[in-house]
């Protein structure tokens, strides 16, 4: 008797062994994965480049008070109305470390990113500069507005960040966690052309 529960012990070991092996392999896989950060694989090398990234604390967004510095998304014409004071808004930084917002950021950066070419009237006459826009997306993923913060001084540069905004919505629907009617996002564009 003493024989068979030893043997059903050793049986219950050989099963256990590879159970607790594969616990510890993925537990260990899963943690390794965590630290990779998969978001800035933009390393493509291009003859000029654009960085979109969060404002320095120097350039404080501003409301615009001249309406042809505002451009509504195209296709929308009915008004804006603000949101019913019920209503939750958020603002934050397309580059913000926030948890709670990054991979949605991410992935409106990549959206943009991915239509993104250097304005061709800039590229020409070898225009530099820094475009600070605030895009505000609704609960649907729908872009509602984008307002010219802060202009890099050139038309072209200023317009053709607007341009391509407007051409990447909509967006992905905002999270439900979020509980958000709208969230505005402050980005910067950093136009460079390398020499």
């Amino acid at each position: 008797m003493i024989a068979g529960k030893r043997d059903d012990m050793d049986s219950k070991r050989i099963f256990l062994l590879p159970v607790i092996i594969s616990i510890i392999g993925h537990t260990a896989l899963i943690t390794a994965s965590s630290m990779v950060d998969l978001r800035n694989d933009q390393n493509v090398e291009k003859l000029f480049t654009v960085q979109i990234e969060q404002p320095s604390s120097s350039v404080e967004p501003r409301k615009e008070e001249n309406p042809a510095n505002e451009k509504r998304p195209a296709g929308n014409n009915r008004s804006i109305n603000p949101p019913p004071e019920t209503a939750r808004e958020d603002t934050v930084d397309i580059g913000s470390a926030d948890v709670k917002y990054a991979a949605y950021l991410s992935e409106v950066k990549k959206k943009i990113l991915r239509i993104w070419k250097y304005p061709a009237a800039a590229y020409e006459k070898n225009e530099e500069g820094v475009v600070v826009i605030k895009l505000s997306i609704d609960a649907g993923g729908a872009l509602t507005q984008i307002t010219l913060v802060n202009s890099s001084g050139f038309d072209s540069l200023d317009s053709g960040t607007l341009d391509v905004v407007n051409a990447a919505a909509p967006f992905q629907p905002l999270p439900g966690q979020y509980e958000l009617s709208r969230l505005h996002i402050i980005a910067s564009f950093n136009y460079r052309m390398k020499d």
